[in-house]
């Protein structure tokens, strides 16, 4: 990383947050109403009179029929929440996985794991203020300025269309008042060189008429676990030093206008930069020797440079993959630890999001609003995969140092929505809508096969290798709506949702001179029914349906020859879920506790194939094949059972299995199974674990608030969060170990400012939180276990005017 870019834009962050504090203070008049206080804080972490916007408007979320966890800027910033991991860590029914480089950031809901984690489509759609994020490495923004993360689970396809398949994330920045000032900043160092800065200010230049909003954010860190590759400092820019670093920068500009009193127009502008080394990692490969069980298989020849039949031990690797990496089979004092190449870049990636939103008052029961986005990004990412860093692998009776250069590429989506929304006064609600969108894919992703060592960072797709240069073009076309309609006082509520979308995607790739174009409709509803026992007890049950996108495969077969016509597509992924919860509140809102049971009957999945004909080194493609069901129940409760102690606590069980004669074609292709012993030769996965999913999550935390004069308050707070096992594929045989990490602080709060010291992963927990298998073929087979992040100790400085 460069060290004298990040000196610049620290001076230009520090200056601008300089600047936006006297601003505010010079701007701020004695009877200008302030952004909350401390007091106020205090008493949102323990009111249950939590407000999202998870349906589109403003709502109460304990009277929502449906699961919804969310975290205020109050709870972000005490539970120590600064990336999408520390959101999954404590919702329960979440798990964020970012891999070996950050650029496959995967959110799962409910154990509906993401089969293909490059896929243009994901699971679980991600928004900032009603803008869709479309790409994995984007979605990950931190948690700079934001007011609110919302967790949306169970199909939101209805209102929020294709990818919301299994749920979605909210992020909402900071106020747009137009009547007062604020403005708020925050400073954090950390050991390993971490530091924080950033700011917000909000500034009604005409009362009640325009205001103007900026938020800046810096973020450097060295990483956490250390670089073991000889002279690893010399690189840069790389993975120098440690491993895990970044150097992440953010802005938010906006200005809201209001004309006449009846329009409000709102104008946004978001920059997210992410530069992030290769996190500590590491492979094991059949080829190498480093597999331990499984007979069966092809022998590959390298002096036929074909594959043979014959018995071969160690297919696969099983048992628990250990987070202390094994030094390569036949290697010579070779380093202990983590051995990343420096010359791994990790992940470069800018995303920019233009907004604009005008609400229109037509009467006072309705509501008229127009939301435009434009989301534009590009990554570069490059990271070794030899076995051996160091000294290289051999292949062909030649050593080579391989690294994979993924993701490469760019977007481009702007979209438009119309909604139409009545309120009445019986308490019937409807909402119309209509929603336009078309989107750019670019995809340069590809490897490369050096025959010495690289010296300097890779930071551009070398000029021998050839790129996958596959381009994308999706255009959506939505009307969707919502009618909910009391009863009985309003305790009885029916609630009906649905969408109907319909879907072109255009492909064009060097595989072939003519575009692929693909086309689909679909109509995703869902109902809901509410009874409300007393004004504090709510009981619900819904269903809903949820689609991911089908699409194009753009695989040929060798030689040039094109996939069979039913090959060269897929159908959307499907599912059905059936959900029934309580919400209750007690003791006058000081206590609350939400239950959720649900069940999901997923069908057509899109899993990895081998088209017909294909030779055993052909590219797999996708195809909708077998299915899969999961039931869980999801539990949440707060209490405050004296003034100032606050206890929260979350629990999620996920039992989710492939449906039985679900087949897995990229395993039986290779004969992985070949003797059946550890599994099924057939490569029938029915009955296992869906991968990447732990059966069981909790988490628990408390807060504690305690007067120590008229003017100083001491807090606290602890989060203990776990999970159990995961399998790291559909074959059931390789495990990621279960774990519970701590996280604490401690601080004194002033009337406008606090000091605190923090910990994360307090016990030094070192564990493998995610892991890759690369599999499908007798020739190439890896896992790529990585490790989760070390402790890290720090303090905060919070100023608020």
């Amino acid at each position: 990383m460069s060290k004298s870019k990040n000196s610049k834009i620290r001076a230009a962050v520090l200056t601008a947050l300089g600047t936006t504090a006297i601003t505010a203070m010079a701007f701020l008049p004695t009877n200008t109403a302030i952004a909350q206080t401390s007091d106020s804080a205090a008493a949102e972490e323990s009111s249950n009179m939590i407000v999202v916007t998870a349906r589109k408007i403003e709502e109460n979320l304990q009277e929502i029929p449906g699961a919804i966890t969310a975290f205020s800027a109050e709870e972000i910033q005490r539970r120590s929440i600064s990336e999408l991991e520390d959101v999954a860590l404590l919702t329960p029914g979440l798990v964020f996985e970012d891999f070996s480089n950050g650029g496959f950031g995967t959110p799962t809901i409910r154990g509906t794991t993401q089969f293909s984690i490059n896929n243009l489509e994901q699971n679980v759609s991600t928004f900032i203020d009603g803008i869709y994020i479309p790409r994995q490495y984007a979605v990950d923004i931190g948690s700079t300025n934001l007011e609110r993360v919302e967790v949306v689970k169970g199909p939101q396809s209805a209102l929020y269309g294709a990818n919301a398949f299994a749920g979605a994330i909210n992020y909402v920045t900071t106020n747009r008042s137009l009547t007062e000032i604020s403005a708020s900043g925050e400073i954090e160092v950390s050991e390993n060189k971490g530091f924080d800065i950033s700011g917000n200010l909000s500034v009604p230049l005409i009362d009640n008429m325009l205001a103007m909003r900026l938020g800046l954010g810096f973020s450097e860190y060295d990483g956490d676990w250390k670089n073991n590759f000889p002279n690893a400092a010399t690189i840069n820019p790389g993975t120098n030093g440690r491993i895990g670093g970044y150097d992440n920068q953010s802005l938010t500009v906006g200005a809201s206008f209001r004309p006449i009193e009846a329009v409000t127009i709102d104008f946004d502008y978001y920059n997210f930069d992410v530069s992030s080394e290769s996190r500590a990692q590491y492979r094991l490969d059949r080829g190498a020797g480093d597999f331990n069980c499984s007979v069966g298989g092809l022998a590959f020849s390298f002096a036929t440079f074909s594959f043979e039949p014959a018995a071969v031990e160690n297919q696969l690797f099983c048992g628990e993959l250990s987070v202390d990496p094994p030094a390569p089979p036949g290697s010579v004092d070779f380093p202990e630890g983590y051995v990343i190449d420096p010359v791994s870049y990790g992940l470069e990636s800018e995303s920019d999001i233009y907004r604009a939103n005008v609400a229109v008052e037509l009467t006072d029961q309705i509501t008229a609003n127009y939301l435009f986005g434009r989301s534009s990004g590009s990554v570069f990412s490059a990271g070794q995969s030899a076995r051996n860093p160091i000294d290289g692998d051999l292949f062909q009776g030649n050593v080579v140092f391989p690294f994979s250069i993924n993701p490469v590429g760019s977007y481009e989506y702007d979209s438009h929505e119309f909604r139409l929304q009545y309120e009445g006064d019986n308490g019937i609600y409807i909402m119309v809508g209509a929603f336009i969108q078309d989107g750019d894919d670019q995809d340069f992703s590809t490897g490369a096969v050096f025959d010495a060592p690289v010296t300097e960072a890779i930071t551009t797709v070398p000029s021998f290798a050839t790129p996958s240069d596959t381009f994308t073009n999706t255009n959506t076309n939505a009307i969707f709506g919502r009618i909910s309609v009391p009863l009985m006082d309003e305790r009885l509520v029916f609630e009906l949702e649905g969408r109907y979308t319909d879907e072109e995607k255009t492909q064009i790739d060097l595989t072939s001179p003519d575009p692929y174009e693909f086309s689909d409709s679909y109509f995703t509803p869902r109902a809901n029914v509410s009874f409300k026992i007393t004004e504090d007890n709510l009981i619900y049950a819904s269903v809903a349906k949820g689609i991911k996108s089908g699409g194009i495969n753009n695989s040929n077969l060798p030689g040039g020859a094109p996939l069979l016509a039913e090959e060269q597509f897929y159908g959307p992924d499907t599912n059905w879920t059936y959900e029934i919860g309580l919400k209750n509140s007690f003791m006058n809102g000081l206590a609350t506790l939400n239950l959720a049971a649900f069940y999901i009957d997923w069908g057509d999945l899109q899993l990895s194939v081998a088209p017909t004909g294909a030779s055993q080194t052909t590219t797999l493609i996708t195809q909708n094949i077998g299915g899969a069901s999961i039931k869980g129940l999801e539990v949440e409760g707060a209490i405050e059972p004296i003034e100032g102690l606050f206890i929260n606590a979350g629990l999620a069980y996920i039992d989710a299995t492939y449906d039985d004669g679900t087949i897995s074609s990229r395993i039986l292709r290779a004969n992985l199974c070949g003797d059946g012993t550890v599994c099924n030769a057939n490569g029938d996965i029915g009955g296992n674990d869906l991968q990447r999913t732990s059966k069981l999550q909790w988490n628990v935390g408390a807060s504690y608030d305690i007067a120590i004069s008229d003017s100083l308050e001491l807090f606290s707070r602890v989060d203990v969060a776990g999970q159990s096992k995961q399998y790291v594929s559909e074959l059931n045989v390789a495990t990621i170990e279960p774990r519970v990490l701590t996280n604490g602080r401690i601080g004194i709060r002033g009337d406008r400012w606090s000091v605190s010291v923090w910990g994360k992963n307090l016990f030094d927990k070192k564990y493998v939180s995610n892991s890759f298998y690369i599999g499908g073929s007798p020739f190439f087979s890896v896992y790529v276990p990585t490790a989760g992040n070390r402790r890290r100790l720090g303090a905060t400085l919070t100023f608020d005017y």
